[in-house]
């Protein structure tokens, strides 16, 4: 085999562990499904969302360290992983910030569309991080989930939308961007649990700040609001664990692209918790979705 030839061959896991990495992210995708839900019932128990999302980051930050404790793993990293790290908070800032920013000024549906945008943006930069062919069977599959994702959430675009609705959404896409590009070329050198604490750490940091400068963060005042806000942060905390561990595996590209599975599952979660009918156009996008994640995750990263 020739050098160019070998430069043209990425590592491609084998079935067993690709299966394995599609496992762990479908479980992911569960996890932060559960903790939205579980945040979502707190706030209609009146827990302020500004207060729940630093509350929930603070509980996923103390989650992190034990964890980390329990493997016997050290907390630190060498000092130019840390730096970087410390850079990936500001993308977790970004997505929290973004996203609630959004759905003060647009509907959630079209916040959470805009969010899922990323994947588009993760395929054009992994083609030059990671040396990820953008071929036109995997572009396929990214506008077939797109598309189901607008189908499933029924998305409405009428009536005047508020431009800083729409960026403050953009802001989110980017901010998962960038912590999904950077973290993933973290990954191959530095322990993925020290990496992710160390962001989640400054992440939190950050929304305390914001919030704290800005709106301010009102006191929970039931057990009931405590115990919603930290069982949300258990999750997410072993949601992001699950998703660092599937990407390692197959990639950030299908990594990203499975997670679209997130807002199908709260649909159906959400229709089976609460009584909600499905429409037979939302079943029809949920169904759109899988077949983009089931085709992406069947195209190998060479041909």
């Amino acid at each position: 085999m020739n050098k160019k030839l070998k430069a043209q061959v990425i590592a491609e896991p084998d079935r067993t562990q690709a299966f394995r990495g599609i496992g762990i992210l479908l479980l992911s995708g569960l996890g932060f499904t559960i903790s939205m839900l579980i945040a979502s019932m707190a706030f209609k128990d009146g827990v302020d969302l500004n207060t729940s999302n630093v509350m929930r980051h603070c509980v996923a930050t103390v989650i992190l360290i034990i964890y980390q404790k329990a493997r016997s793993r050290k907390i630190g990293l060498l000092p130019r992983e840390r730096y970087i790290s410390f850079a990936l908070g500001i993308s977790v800032f970004m997505m929290g910030v973004g996203y609630l920013g959004a759905t003060q000024y647009i509907p959630i549906s079209l916040a959470v569309l805009i969010f899922y945008t990323c994947p588009f943006f993760v395929a054009i930069i992994s083609k030059f991080t990671e040396n990820e062919p953008i071929t036109p069977m995997r572009l396929t599959a990214i506008i077939l989930a797109f598309i189901g994702l607008s189908l499933a959430l029924k998305v409405q675009t009428t009536g005047g939308l508020q431009i800083i609705g729409i960026l403050y959404a953009m802001v989110a896409a980017i901010g998962f961007t960038s912590f999904v590009i950077v973290s993933s070329l973290m990954l191959k050198k530095a322990d993925r649990q020290a990496v992710l604490l160390h962001s989640m750490a400054t992440g939190t940091l950050l929304f305390v700040l914001f919030f704290v400068l800005t709106n301010g963060v009102e006191i929970i005042g039931t057990r009931a609001g405590w115990l919603k806000v930290s069982g949300s942060g258990i999750v997410v905390a072993f949601a992001y664990i699950a998703f660092f561990a599937g990407m390692k595996i197959i990639g950030p590209v299908k990594a990203t692209m499975i997670l679209n599975i997130e807002p199908v599952l709260t649909i159906c979660l959400a229709a089976i918790l609460l009584g909600e009918r499905l429409s037979n156009i939302q079943i029809s996008g949920a169904a759109l979705v899988i077949g983009g994640i089931i085709l992406i995750t069947y195209t190998p990263k060479t041909r």
